[in-house]
């Protein structure tokens, strides 16, 4: 490890694959070591020692678990005596959590010194519906911070606006392209499992990815798609939830069992495979802070029709896919046909549709500490 980086600490719930890069990036700049402080949360439990792998070896990860909750909320012990031992130049925390009070706290008081950052996964609309306790806390953490990392360009302009104190930059939850390509090579037999198992052999694929919830809006795609000319496609959808027998139901009710794939849960590369196979990706959610899976599919060469109520619209453009309203059904089923029109023209996927920069994004954690 290079001594003469900074030393950078980072509190994070757990560690998703889609903040792997991030991380890796962030270990060029910083002696970094990353505390989680809810790595038993669904995801990370049971993968655990695979995604950890998959860090930079000169990263420390250290695993906080003794405290208590309040609510959905860990509050964790050590957090003072980890910032004692370190001694970090820069810390950077995740959202207005107890963690990130209790940081900004130590910060207020000059217990230690050290730069303040916080990250947030906040779309637009979220930051600006704040209210109550949870405006209290993001009010007092943010007036003892130096800056904010935030996910697009629409929720730095709000932060510059009602923060004009802060310094305020964007990363959001972002792939390395080289990252995600790396795993086609071992495609081949995988996308001829699939093709064979779920009969998807001659027919254009509509995918989705996530979880089966409400909130994601997928009884809203299985009405839409129900109404649409989808003569030659299938909607394969990759995930688990509490809505998944709703769901199947539906489609019984809707009369298109045949034409929807319930295909389970996957990760890794037997999920990217999906991304690789597919012709359209959609995300028709409700409610999305951000949408990290969009990131995957455009790398993957693959048109995207999402909600406009995600956090990652600055992903898509009219080159790469489309917004749109997936509480309006005629908008929807309209959405869907003229893609299909759209589709049937094309031959070939190309290979990464991402219209922004890994590189140039992930910078930020750099020029963010001022020495």
């Amino acid at each position: 490890m290079n001594q003469d980086k900074p030393k950078a600490l980072v509190f994070f719930q757990y560690l998703p694959p889609w903040r792997i890069d991030v991380f890796n990036e962030m270990a060029k700049y910083y002696q970094l070591t990353i505390a989680f402080t809810d790595a038993e949360i669904d995801g990370f439990s049971y993968n655990r020692e695979l995604l950890l792998s998959q860090l930079n070896p000169e990263i420390k990860t250290i695993f906080l678990s003794k405290g208590f909750r309040i609510g959905s909320r860990p509050i964790r012990f050590g957090v003072y005596d980890l910032i004692k031992s370190i001694e970090p130049h820069i810390i950077f925390s995740h959202e207005y959590s107890p963690t990130s009070i209790l940081v900004a706290t130590y910060k207020k008081i000059k217990l230690f010194d050290y730069q303040y950052v916080i990250t947030t996964s906040d779309n637009v609309g979220i930051a600006e519906s704040v209210g109550g306790l949870k405006a209290i806390f993001r009010n007092y953490v943010l007036s003892n911070s130096n800056a904010i990392i935030v996910y697009s360009e629409a929720v730095k302009k709000f932060y510059q606006k009602a923060y004009p104190f802060l310094r305020v930059a964007i990363c959001p939850n972002i792939q390395n392209p080289v990252t995600l390509l790396k795993h086609r090579n071992c495609f081949d037999s995988i996308l001829k499992y699939y093709k064979t198992k779920f009969e998807l052999n001659d027919v254009k694929i509509i995918l989705y990815t996530g979880r089966l919830s409400f909130v994601k809006g997928i009884d809203l795609l299985l009405d839409a798609f129900s109404k649409s000319f989808n003569d030659g496609y299938k909607l394969v959808l990759v995930g688990e939830g509490s809505e998944k027998e709703n769901l199947m139901q539906q489609c019984k009710d809707l009369n298109i069992e045949d034409k929807v794939v319930f295909a389970s849960f996957y990760s890794g590369r037997e999920l990217y495979a999906w991304y690789d196979l597919a012709n359209l990706y959609i995300l028709p959610s409700r409610y999305e802070p951000f949408g990290a899976v969009v990131n995957e599919a455009l790398v993957y060469g693959c048109q995207v029709m999402a909600s406009k109520f995600i956090g990652a619209i600055d992903f898509i453009n009219d080159s790469n896919g489309v917004l749109f309203n997936p509480l309006n059904e005629k908008e929807f089923i309209t959405t869907l046909n003229d893609f299909y029109k759209k589709l049937d023209l094309v031959e070939n996927k190309k290979t990464d549709l991402m219209i922004v920069s890994f590189d140039s994004y992930v910078n930020v954690f750099n020029e963010i500490y001022i020495s």
